[in-house]
């Protein structure tokens, strides 16, 4: 795999945690989001949480653990924390057919989602479709790919282009 590809959520990542405030989470760790995550964190002296479930990821990710950066591992996507709201959060976990549960789980919790991989041809795994008819705003990052999604409920999505 052309692990180039897999970074095509870098810019909205980072345009929407320089719109967002307040505390970030990430549902699944990765090569890119999470070192970057941390970085930004750091700098901005924000709370990033980042969760994984998969043993070898959270290895990987727990050289990321620091004042500002939790890595914490779940054993249950269920468990995340919904009960409270978040500025920002980041859908890139497996497995696949998670990701629409989690963002509807937190649509009337984050003032930004950004989810990965949505482009169509992943609608059998996903099931994307529906999530968008549950959010006031949606946009779609299409220029590379896998695509990039945004939704809010809280903000409109007009600054992130």
């Amino acid at each position: 795999m052309d692990r180039s590809a897999t970074a095509s959520h870098i810019p909205l990542l980072v345009r929407l945690f320089d719109l967002s405030e307040g505390d970030v989470l990430e549902i699944g760790t990765g090569y890119f989001s999470t070192l970057l995550l941390h970085w930004l964190a750091h700098i901005y002296k924000r709370n990033v949480y980042s969760y994984e479930n998969d043993p070898y990821w959270y290895k990987r990710a727990l050289k990321a653990n620091s004042k500002y950066h939790r890595v914490i591992m779940v054993n249950n996507w269920d468990d995340l924390p919904v009960d409270r709201h978040w500025g920002l959060v980041f859908v890139d976990h497996k497995p696949g057919e998670r990701r629409s549960m989690e963002v509807k789980r937190f649509a009337k919790n984050a003032d930004y989602i950004l989810i990965h991989d949505t482009e169509p041809e992943n609608e059998k795994e996903y099931h994307f479709s529906e999530i968008w008819p549950l959010f006031k705003y949606v946009y779609h990052q299409k220029k590379t790919l896998p695509w990039t999604s945004a939704v809010s409920n809280f903000k409109n999505l007009k600054d992130i282009k």
